[in-house]
């Protein structure tokens, strides 16, 4: 193999590998946006439960009763007021909506009758007991346990 043929076929290999490497480099961009894309359409979602949250059901709605003990986490507890029906969005927004709360490090274990007509930070305040017994109201009530 002469010279030149040798220098035909470098020239071939840098070429080839750099067209490989320029795809490759337009594919991790690809994957990149892709990746942003679907953090920023998680994030919008999160921030939107949090800061626009949604009762369960209007007017009255239905009385829940729930017990919380002193060994649950806040995660725990926002699992136990979703599956109870009490919460239309996601766990974690419930988690950030009593970090940023009043009421952050404040809720206490007890038994309580909650409805599936309050919010999130409807609910704080009695998860608190920083609310007084409302049976006569029909609207919210708190015991310790």
């Amino acid at each position: 193999m002469s010279d030149r043929d040798r220098e035909q076929e470098s020239l071939g290999y840098r070429i080839a590998i750099g067209g490989i490497r320029g795809v490759l480099y337009i594919l991790v961009l690809i994957a990149l946006v892709v990746l942003l894309i679907f953090i920023a359409r998680k994030a919008y979602t999160l921030g939107y439960e949090v800061f626009d949250e949604e009762p369960v059901d209007t007017g009255e709605g239905r009385a829940v009763t729930v017990t919380i003990t002193d060994d649950m986490s806040v995660r725990q507890i926002g699992m136990l007021l979703r599956s109870e029906g009490l919460l239309t969005e996601s766990v974690e927004a419930f988690q950030i909506q009593e970090l940023i709360s009043e009421y952050h490090g404040d809720i206490l274990p007890g038994t309580y009758t909650l409805r599936t007509s309050m919010t999130a930070d409807d609910m704080f305040p009695i998860l608190a007991q920083e609310v007084p017994d409302e049976d006569d109201s029909g609207s919210s009530s708190a015991s310790s346990g």
